[in-house]
């Protein structure tokens, strides 16, 4: 009797092969645009990541994911009540400004960081000096009381226009700019602002907000920046900053 000839096997991948290979790369694709969508925020990432793990029931036994479900709530009605808060704080500022006759020299915008005060130098300082102006003292004062009772952490930016300076006490806008947010940082903890809340910076003539290219423009870059950081923004930044610390280089 003759052999019974197997059937020949059909060229290329089974058909399941085909049917996973497009299911898994599809699936890689979604996440890929969902990580290129999200800010590396390494606290959300944990929260997605536990999200995921539990939703796929992939958790080791007697393992749970790093911030529960009550946490994670918590954290959503902070950063609302937060927005709320930073509505009032702008609308207050604002009408503060207006009321003291100062809107063509303090202006109250909404920034990616929170909330920024804008002073122009002379309403603080005179010209090449970082000696806060006895006139300046009840504006920044109604800044202290402000920050006294909120939860913001207050970054205070000092900004020149491209004018050079060379004095024996600032041989450049470096140093006068930086000496200016310090300043008023100092200001502010003598007036019962925690310390741990504030910080100063200055960056001279490199972070203009209109060309230097007249008397005027130079007058508005001539200015010291009080930016209320958002809560959530500082406590994102700080905890990027340990999760790099703790790994080394």
């Amino acid at each position: 009797m003759a052999e019974k000839k197997c059937e020949e096997c059909k060229a290329g991948a089974p058909e399941w092969m085909v049917t996973f290979s497009d299911m898994t790369t599809l699936l890689l694709t979604f996440f890929v645009l969902l990580l290129s969508m999200a800010s590396l925020d390494q606290r959300k990432i944990k929260e997605a990541l536990g999200s995921l793990q539990g939703a796929l029931g992939v958790l080791e036994a007697g393992r749970k994911s790093e911030i529960g479900k009550e946490e994670i709530l918590s954290r959503m009605d902070f950063v609302q009540q937060i927005k709320k808060t930073e509505q009032q704080m702008l609308a207050g500022l604002r009408n503060y400004v207006e009321q003291a006759n100062l809107s063509s020299q303090i202006s109250v915008v909404k920034t990616d960081k929170g909330i920024s005060v804008r002073i122009m130098d002379s309403v603080l300082f005179e010209p090449g000096s970082a000696d806060i102006l006895p006139s300046a003292i009840p504006i920044l004062e109604k800044l202290a009381a402000v920050m006294r009772d909120t939860p913001y952490n207050i970054l205070v930016e000092g900004h020149t226009d491209d004018i050079p300076i060379h004095t024996p006490k600032f041989p450049s806008n470096w140093e006068l700019s930086t000496a200016r947010a310090v300043a008023i940082v100092k200001f502010f903890i003598r007036k019962g602002v925690k310390p741990e809340k504030l910080s100063a910076a200055g960056y001279a003539q490199y972070h203009p907000i209109v060309p230097n290219i007249t008397p005027e423009n130079r007058a508005k870059n001539r200015r010291v920046e009080i930016n209320f950081v958002s809560p959530e923004l500082a406590e994102s930044s700080k905890n990027i900053f340990e999760e790099n610390n703790s790994g080394g280089f």
